[in-house]
């Protein structure tokens, strides 16, 4: 069985905890063996487990569900992903405390670590997009669900994480040559570090290897057109449309060595 060994859930975190019912339910099929209501009792534990950030409850259900012959792509569908949406929802505002962020953030990531063996893998030589939260942000919560969504949508995705600098950033474009760099920034104080890495990036000749793409709670159109982006992703769905277009365009042009 998968175990979590990160922070302790915090407690009276004051969400609402979701009912089996709405479009993350409808359409599931009886599987010979098990019943309707197990199938959606174990989607609802994973998606209050993440809610209420307790890590180990979220791979105890994983683990059960994998052993009643989920899919690792049912559980993401019905429940990871419906979870993080809802996660993510939660702590746009300024409401709340860093430790349930934390917390939250760490259930996810050990769902997700625990899910990556059983996810189909596609034969076909995937697109390659490096994302990050950039240096002086912490805030993961939606950086993970745009890399969730690429993944699920066929993109490899190289993820380095939060508090990421521009070294790092350079360093990894050209390790991995990626067709595409996301970039999110929770905070109007780090917004200008995105500014840094693509001034990073013409530095050492790597601008027009590869599509920028940004996005984040302060980040708008405007001032991705103003640091010299390529494209803005306002949410997870639109940052998957984004990066699917960036791709054929990046394949219409000719490009240093990113396509």
């Amino acid at each position: 069985m998968f175990r979590y060994e990160g922070s302790a859930s915090p407690e009276g975190v004051p969400f609402s905890i979701p009912q089996p019912t709405g479009t993350f339910y409808e359409g599931i099929n009886r599987k010979a063996g098990d019943t309707l209501n197990g199938r959606t009792q174990i989607f609802q534990d994973i998606i209050s487990a993440i809610l209420r950030g307790e890590a180990n409850g979220v791979l105890k259900s994983i683990n059960a569900g994998l052993q009643m012959g989920m899919s690792a792509d049912e559980i993401l569908e019905e429940a990871m992903i419906p979870a993080t949406i809802q996660t993510l929802d939660k702590y746009q505002g300024a409401d709340f405390y860093i430790p349930d962020v934390i917390n939250a953030s760490h259930a996810i990531e050990a769902g997700l670590f625990a899910l990556k063996p059983y996810t189909k893998k596609s034969l076909q030589k995937r697109k390659k997009i490096v994302i990050g939260t950039v240096e002086g942000d912490i805030h993961d919560i939606g950086k993970n669900l745009v890399a969730l969504s690429l993944g699920y949508a066929g993109f490899e995705v190289v993820d380095l994480g939060v508090n990421v600098s521009p070294a790092e950033f350079v360093r990894a474009v050209e390790q991995h040559r990626p067709e595409i760099l996301a970039m999110s920034a929770l905070l109007t104080t780090t917004m200008g570090e995105m500014a840094r890495v693509i001034k990073a990036l013409e530095k050492h000749h790597l601008r027009k290897s590869v599509r920028v793409l940004v996005g984040g709670g302060p980040v708008t159109k405007e001032f991705a057109e103003s640091i010299g982006a390529d494209a803005y992703g306002s949410s997870a769905r639109e940052a998957i449309s984004i990066a699917q277009s960036l791709v054929r365009r990046c394949s219409d042009r000719e490009r240093d060595y990113a396509c």
